[in-house]
């Protein structure tokens, strides 16, 4: 069996032991590490090199071993990723270095980079908007007219969640509106990140959502209402709905006569109500 055959071989017997942080990225990354090392695959024996693979076995550390970890043609799930196996440094550095990845015309890296961004800003937020600069490509991408409208709600996303400078307001709005407006998916994130950013933001994206519609919903239309409505139904925090009870008032006025013929905005709509019943009688107790 030729040396390419073999470590075909044992790259597969790995992912097959589904061990923690083993699978095709992370081997991807320990073969260029034993490979720079100069490891002769060539001398080594099935086990020798099962654990020479599980020595380099690891998360990127650079951009050209990240470049490698998402290159692979497997397609990369959150379900692979495992956050104690990464540090807040490389959590951070990762912010940096996929930025170049996401727009890549080689499709298996552009779709595992955004899966990779989704993942580490939900789980290293903190982190992030601890080392602003990390963002500054995201920013330049995000002020870039020629950005996909494919990217924006990843864009609103990692902004929203982790950026404190006052000009990642407009440019999560921006882009907030262009998922809304186009009905493009993830619209789950845009309604997480709108929320953690400010939470009047959600108020502003549903004023924009019925701005958009003509009296009549379709189905994608209908998602997107009722997502960031579901989102704004969440919100526990009693000063928020003593706050904007008036804009809010106003939204239910408008959504009602909007879904009056459909169940599930009707429903969120008896939340919302409810939280502005609450809220009302909380400020007159005051």
């Amino acid at each position: 069996m030729s040396h390419v055959a073999l470590v075909q071989r044992v790259v597969n017997a790995l992912i097959r032991t589904e061990l923690t942080g083993v699978n095709a990225h992370t081997l991807a990354v320990a073969l260029q590490r034993a490979e720079a090392a100069g490891v002769d695959f060539e001398t080594l024996s099935e086990r020798g090199l099962a654990l020479v693979l599980l020595q380099y076995c690891g998360y990127p550390t650079s951009l050209q071993e990240l470049s490698v970890f998402l290159g692979t043609p497997h397609t990369l799930t959150p379900s692979m990723l495992v956050s104690t196996l990464i540090s807040d440094d490389q959590a951070v550095n990762y912010v940096r270095w996929l930025p170049a990845f996401l727009e890549d015309m080689d499709v298996p890296l552009q779709r595992n980079s955004r899966t990779m961004l989704r993942w580490v800003v939900a789980d290293r937020a903190a982190a992030i908007a601890a080392q602003q600069a990390s963002l500054d490509r995201l920013r330049r991408l995000a002020d870039d007219s020629s950005t996909s409208p494919k990217l924006s709600a990843l864009l609103v996303y990692a902004l929203g969640k982790c950026g404190t400078l006052e000009e990642d307001y407009d440019r999560v709005i921006r882009h907030a509106e262009i998922v809304i407006a186009h009905d493009r998916e993830n619209l789950d994130l845009v309604a997480e990140a709108l929320y953690a950013m400010y939470p009047p933001a959600l108020i502003n994206a549903l004023q924009y959502f019925l701005e958009q519609t003509d009296g009549t919903l379709n189905r994608q239309q209908l998602n997107t209402g009722l997502i960031l409505l579901a989102k704004v139904a969440e919100i526990e925090d009693r000063t928020f709905w003593q706050t904007y009870h008036e804009p809010m008032s106003h939204l239910v006025d408008q959504l009602s006569a909007l879904g009056n013929r459909h169940t599930a905005i009707m429903r969120l709509l008896d939340q919302v109500e409810k939280q502005l019943a609450y809220a009302a009688y909380n400020a007159d107790e005051d």
